[in-house]
């Protein structure tokens, strides 16, 4: 049975790696980093009774380089026709018109005392600031905050954004990632 200390290692880990492939996948750690933390998942996800295929699949197989992981993701994330890593773009408008998303993942960063001023062109509700803020609250041992924010947040959207991936031509290994969000988010549901 896997402790609860190294449970939140585990999460700590999966949620880490995945902030810093969907914002510096240019990095020449991010790749050995998202290794790791699959090797984590997977020995998480097999504790649970979860299929651990997703994780293993990217902890045992061969990792693109940096160079064909930064192509890959300005195809999908950076051109004209990319896949937008905000929260508010896979949910229903408000009426409002407010950037309701953004607001309140802002109000819940400060009110956590984190700020994200120098992060040019990355909203509050970006898909990597939205992991590494749940990394932060994992790792200040607030699980039910970290919960309660993956419920309100990265839940509700992970699965139309993991559709849409995999629904381009142009995904080769974020394709391998979308099944890891989606494992991702059943680990999450069983740990309730």
């Amino acid at each position: 049975m896997v402790t609860q200390l190294l449970q939140n290692f585990a999460r700590q880990s999966i949620f880490d790696a995945l902030a810093a492939l969907f914002l510096r996948p240019e990095e020449p750690d991010t790749l050995p980093r998202l290794r790791k933390a699959m090797q984590a998942a997977a020995g998480l996800a097999t504790e649970l009774g979860i299929d651990p295929t997703p994780f293993e699949r990217l902890a045992e197989g061969t990792l693109p380089t940096t160079r064909n992981l930064t192509e890959e993701y300005v195809s999908l994330f950076g051109d004209r026709n990319a896949l937008s890593l905000a929260e508010s773009a896979w949910i229903p408008a408000d009426p409002s018109r407010l950037p309701v998303t953004e607001l309140q993942c802002s109000h819940l960063y400060q009110a956590a005392g984190l700020e994200t001023a120098g992060l040019v062109g990355i909203t509050t509700d970006h898909i990597a600031l939205q992991f590494a803020f749940t990394t932060v609250l994992i790792l200040k041992e607030d699980l039910k905050g970290a919960a309660h924010f993956f419920d309100q947040h990265l839940a509700n959207w992970l699965p139309a954004f993991a559709t849409a991936i995999r629904q381009r031509e142009d995904a080769r290994f974020y394709r391998q990632i979308a099944d890891v969000l989606e494992g991702l988010r059943e680990i999450e549901k069983a740990l309730r």
